[in-house]
């Protein structure tokens, strides 16, 4: 049974994280779920918004996501360095971690996996394999069974 979730972002770059809420708008009016879409600018924002600091302790307009996707490069932290920090706060682990990266260097690859990255895609050149490829993401989580993250307010 499909269901919907919210998805955290993590992209710096404002062209294609607008890029991204469209595709992902797109998907979701296509498979008919609702998708509750966040997004951070850094690592660093990304990690404030999983431990409820800051702008992001209310959980009513930040809801804890269910799927995290996460650029590669970002200022401050990169991608890298959050999958690191989740790694290390074992509560966080079951949230399925998506590596959504312009890079497709074997060793960004490896580096990703390392760290319990649960898939890596390089962004793709065109418009219509970056659609097809955002599709099939929602369509796939959507169907998967997840665990529920007990967040305590720190």
């Amino acid at each position: 049974m499909k269901r919907g979730f919210v998805m955290l972002v993590a992209e710096d770059d404002g062209n294609d994280l607008a890029l991204f809420r469209l595709m992902v708008a797109e998907a979701a009016k296509k498979t008919g779920l609702t998708i509750y879409l966040q997004a951070t600018r850094d690592g660093e924002e990304t990690i404030e918004y999983l431990s409820g600091a800051g702008k992001f302790a209310d959980r009513y307009s930040h809801p804890f996501p269910d799927i995290i996707v996460l650029d590669l490069k970002m200022p401050r932290l990169s991608g890298l360095e959050v999958l690191k920090w989740i790694k290390n706060h074992h509560e966080y682990m079951i949230i399925p971690k998506i590596m959504l990266s312009g890079s497709g260097e074997e060793s960004d690859i490896y580096k990703a996996y390392r760290l319990c990255v649960n898939t890596y895609f390089q962004k793709p050149n065109s418009l219509e394999e970056y659609r097809e490829l955002i599709h099939h993401l929602i369509s796939y989580w959507a169907h998967t069974k997840r665990s529920t993250v007990k967040h305590s307010a720190n």
